[in-house]
């Protein structure tokens, strides 16, 4: 981006690349800006998503016959292919950060940051942690791989602000990107892995990105039980094992299997098999090895 006469220089400085728009997420430039008293610029149409957000001052936004009037955190997007024109207050013009990028994932990005082709303008209250993170980017400006890495990432962390913040502002439902079976699977997984631990829903839910009812809805639907109920019978079944298979005292093989207290192990033990550990043991030829299928 070529450096415009009309700017009174505080800080600018800027990376350009439009060569990226295949990839997933791409930085292609920004900067940051003050503007001289009605100062006014019209970019050329880009391929590119460009996202201004007004650090202080005052100016006009034009796109296709609609105009904003817009001030201090306010955020404007001009999508791709899209003409548009800002005008700096001549009283108290603007002093702005930018950034531009392009790819796949762009898009669904910004919408669920609050942007979209017809929602150009929203406000912004996070402009301090925007601002530290564009200033990092501009404090590496050589064309190196390492330096395009640390870039996109923080591009990515630039996004994430905005979309925290609008799901955050405007309790917004954020649609899960991935299938339930995914999420089912990842939860099944750490279940297996941690079931000696102490484990909360609440927690796995938090863990996994999505809210504890939803979690709780997409694993009995899948499983034919509930998270809780798939850990119980997970740890009956490796205490099945250890009772048939080991000489462990039971407080210990209570432990083991993620119960600190052995008669809460004991009265869970006992109301799936009808039977206490210590006598589970003593018969266990009697019994079926245990299996962990959910049964309610």
């Amino acid at each position: 981006m070529e450096h415009n006469p009309g700017m009174n220089l505080r800080f600018k400085a800027f990376l350009d690349n439009e060569s990226q728009d295949s990839v997933e997420l791409a930085l292609n430039y920004c900067g940051i800006e003050e503007c001289r008293p009605g100062y006014f610029h019209s970019p050329p149409k880009r391929s590119i998503y460009l996202i201004h957000i007004i650090l202080r001052g005052k100016g006009t936004l034009e796109i296709e016959g609609q105009t904003f009037h817009l001030g201090e955190n306010d955020a404007f997007l001009i999508p791709p292919y899209r003409k548009g024109s800002y005008q700096a207050d001549r009283e108290e013009p603007w002093v702005y950060m930018w950034i531009g990028f392009s790819g796949l994932k762009a898009y669904e990005c910004l919408t669920k940051a609050g942007f979209g082709q017809q929602r150009l303008v929203r406000q912004v209250t996070c402009t301090e942690r925007l601002h530290e993170i564009i200033r990092r980017m501009l404090e590496i400006p050589q064309l190196t791989l390492v330096n395009e890495l640390r870039r996109n990432s923080m591009m990515q962390w630039f996004l994430s602000e905005l979309i925290e913040e609008y799901q955050t502002l405007y309790k917004t439902q954020d649609t899960y990107p991935y299938s339930a079976a995914a999420y089912v699977s990842y939860a099944k997984e750490f279940l297996v892995e941690n079931y000696n631990r102490k484990v909360r829903v609440d927690e796995l839910a938090d863990r996994i990105g999505i809210n504890r009812s939803y979690l709780a809805k997409s694993f009995k639907k899948l499983m034919g039980c509930s998270p809780q109920q798939f850990l119980v019978n997970l740890r009956m079944e490796k205490a099945v094992g250890m009772l048939k298979n080991t000489d462990l005292p039971v407080n210990q093989i209570a432990a083991q299997v993620g119960y600190e207290n052995p008669l809460t192990f004991s009265k869970i033990f006992k109301q799936r098999y009808g039977i206490s550990p210590k006598n589970y043991r003593e018969s266990a030829a009697s019994f079926p090895t245990a299996q962990n299928d959910c049964v309610e």
